[in-house]
């Protein structure tokens, strides 16, 4: 049975700004009781501000009596000792208990609901000026518009998160825009679909042929299908063939007109992605910085001194790259792994250190794994490119953009075929101060996860300046895993042909999960840690999937045991020392995509995971941002490096058994590849470079316009 508790806020005990959740103690109106602790999906409640609390009082075995809070609503106080407390709290600027105290007096206890209920109302009081008044009047009637659009959002089916989302958005007016038109939560609000805003329509009684619907419904068609597919466009008549039923074209004549969808030629965009594609070959082309900042005289007697401090010795195609670095404002450096991509890094930040002291360098990459590689390797601070551009979860926004720029002179961003399109327009937009660009990659590892194919357009199109590395420092070396790789590459495959750093174990002899379980033990007893070994498969479903070989791994590496806490959260036990993966970016929590720790506490309804010294901690709402990570896929793992990774492959994952797949996956390992699955999968994936093409026109755009 729901019961009600009305109280002040007294103290904020926890708050999460991601998910909303919170624990407070409350002072009880019209009680002797001590404060009472309330706990649960509680949206940025205020010191000394009363609510109305519902929900129901739970023993807690750590904490006593809570009171576990489904929803709540903003009172007025009422009476005056709760009201100046109110008027005098950090809402209030400028207005202390003094003067708060003496407004009572003078417009009495009924005061804040008499603003709330006349607009017209003013108030004036001796030594206070007309403005500060028009301020406290202005703050008390907004804080009542954004209570109300909480309590209206919460009761119309959004989850505590996404009242979170939408307040981002439309702030005091989400009532009245959502009251209006509740589908323009599919165009406006980053991460909330059509089915949300349909429940929510359904709810406040719009028809089922409503016009907004229609245009939310084909939108959200278009997005599912176009962004998941990896592409930025799709031919018109192919969007238009999606749409068996009829009744779709005043709608897709609406959409067109609002600018949602943009019709270039006959390739049909989402807004988002035509404006990215056409800012960033214009960008690229008219880039030039003038200045004689890079000038360096004797070049090559300086990058003979760099040589001495590293210890390292250029070859010709190496040079030419740093001198063509020195020479162009934008350079792409491309290669594979082995080709020294790395080492050329660091000898152009060592020379731009040594001899241009004064210009600013900013590194970064996509992962947070990636940026602490490259951080370790040039001694230069780096960081995700979602925390340089001050990235807003919520909001899907960033802070750094033409008004507020980027504060560097030099900008080299790392595993670069990792970047999106959407992301590059964002990182350009915030590069205003930028003078040079360098973007570094691998053009034969997987496209981003997002739309775009930005690493293999700027390369095609020949339009900036392109440095590939083929000299292969490893495999001259005589590593196999890069030989393996290499001919993976050119569609080459002999499993017979390796000895030392690369193994098959062919399934027909034993189980997928069982060879797997009996590597990774092999691994560990002699030495290695389980963080340096890392098990990859390409799909999660079936008996040699992550899901079910991540299960079975983590029963035999951190089984039950009487001393450790656990939860179970749906078909998954999350236990203490498990090894954990990082699903979404969460960048208050400095914790991103594909980053791995361990679970190092369990407790009622949260956990906290050790990301290398950084602490995060989970709530329930939050606990689908996180996985086991004994196997992961090999997209989550691009970017990263392993000592030892086993790499699996079955005819069952047919649909996933792709060359650019696999070749990023054997690439993944700095020392030792272990194949485990059907040969002929493996030969299926190295033999099949028919990967969906990507629908971009970012090179046709280069190409056209440098020719112009």
């Amino acid at each position: 049975m729901e019961q009600s508790v009305k109280g002040v806020v007294e103290v904020t005990i926890y708050k999460n700004e991601q998910s909303g959740f919170g624990i407070y103690r409350i002072v009880l109106f019209n009680s002797n009781q001590k404060p009472l602790t309330i706990k649960g999906p509680l949206f940025d409640l205020e010191k000394d501000a009363p609510y109305e609390f519902f929900g129901s009082y739970k023993e807690d075995s750590r904490y006593g009596m809570q009171f576990d809070v489904t929803h709540y609503q903003r009172m007025l106080p009422q009476h005056k000792d709760f009201i100046v407390r109110f008027l005098s709290g950090p809402n209030f600027p400028g207005i202390g208990e003094k003067t708060a105290s003496a407004l009572v007096d003078k417009y009495g206890e009924s005061l804040l609901e008499d603003i709330r209920n006349d607009e017209s109302m003013v108030m004036e009081l001796k030594g206070v000026s007309k403005d500060r008044m028009a301020e406290v009047l202005r703050t008390i009637r907004t804080h009542d518009d954004l209570d109300n659009a909480v309590s209206f959002l919460l009761a119309h089916g959004l989850s505590n998160k996404q009242v979170i989302m939408v307040n981002k958005v439309f702030g005091e007016r989400s009532i009245a825009v959502l009251r209006e038109n509740p589908y323009r939560l599919v165009s406006e609000v980053d991460g909330i679909g059509f089915k949300t805003a349909d429940k929510m329509a359904s709810s406040l009684g719009f028809d089922f042929d409503h016009p907004y619907r229609i245009e939310a419904m084909v939108l959200d068609r278009y997005k599912n299908y176009v962004f998941s597919k990896g592409d930025s466009y799709i031919l018109e008549q192919d969007f238009l063939d999606l749409f068996n039923q009829t009744g779709i074209d005043d709608a897709y004549q609406s959409l067109l007109s609002l600018g949602e969808l943009v019709l270039d030629g006959d390739r049909l965009y989402h807004k988002t992605q035509y404006v990215a594609e056409t800012y960033i070959a214009n960008t690229m082309l008219d880039f030039e910085y003038g200045g004689t900042d890079f000038e360096m005289d004797d070049l090559d007697r300086k990058i003979n001194r760099v040589e001495d401090q590293l210890k390292i010795e250029f070859d010709d195609q190496q040079k030419e790259a740093i001198e063509r670095f020195f020479l162009e404002d934008v350079m792409v450096l491309t290669g594979g792994p082995g080709t020294g991509k790395s080492t050329l890094l660091s000898g152009i930040v060592t020379l731009l250190q040594s001899h241009t002291p004064w210009l600013q360098i900013a590194m970064c990459a996509p992962t947070g794994r990636a940026a602490k590689r490259l951080e370790e390797l040039t001694n230069v601070q780096a960081t995700t490119i979602h925390s340089m551009l001050s990235w807003d979860l919520e909001g899907n926004v960033f802070g750094r953009h033409e008004e507020n720029p980027l504060e560097c002179d030099v900008l080299i961003v790392d595993e670069f075929s990792m970047v999106d399109t959407w992301l590059f327009y964002n990182l350009l937009k915030a590069s205003g101060r930028v003078k040079k660009f360098l973007f570094v990659g691998d053009k034969d590892q997987l496209p981003s996860v997002g739309p775009g194919f930005v690493l293999g357009d700027l390369i095609a199109s020949q339009a900036i300046s392109i440095i590939t590395l083929e000299r292969n420092y490893r495999q001259e070396a005589g590593s196999e895993v890069i030989d393996l790789a290499m001919g993976m590459k050119e569609g080459k495959l002999n499993l017979d042909a390796y000895s030392k750093d690369v193994s098959f174990f062919d399934a027909k002899y034993g189980s997928v999960k069982d060879v797997v379980l009996t590597v990774v033990d092999r691994a560990l007893s002699l030495g290695y840690d389980l963080s340096e070994v890392q098990v990859l498969a390409p799909m999660y479903a079936g008996s040699s999937g992550i899901d079910n070989l991540n299960y079975f791994l983590q029963k035999m590496r951190n089984p039950w045991n009487i001393q450790k806490a656990e939860i179970q959260v749906g078909t998954r036990v999350f236990r203490e020392g498990d090894k954990i993966l990082q699903l979404k970016n969460q960048p208050d929590d400095f914790v991103f995509n594909g980053d791995i720790g361990e679970l190092v506490e369990v407790s009622k309804n949260r956990m906290m995971v050790d990301y290398e010294g950084i602490y995060v901690e989970y709530e329930s709402s939050e606990f689908i941002n996180i996985t086991h990570a004994y196997c992961m896929s090999v997209h989550k793992a691009q970017g990263s490096e392993y000592p030892i990774v086993v790499l699996v492959a079955v005819n069952d994952f047919y649909r996933m058994l792709s060359r650019r797949l696999y070749y990023t996956g054997a690439t993944r390992s700095s020392k030792a590849l272990i194949l485990v699955g059907d040969a002929s999968a493996f030969e299926r994936a190295v033999h099949n470079q028919d990967e969906s093409k990507r629908l971009t026109y970012l090179k046709e755009r280069l190409v056209k316009e440098s020719i112009v």
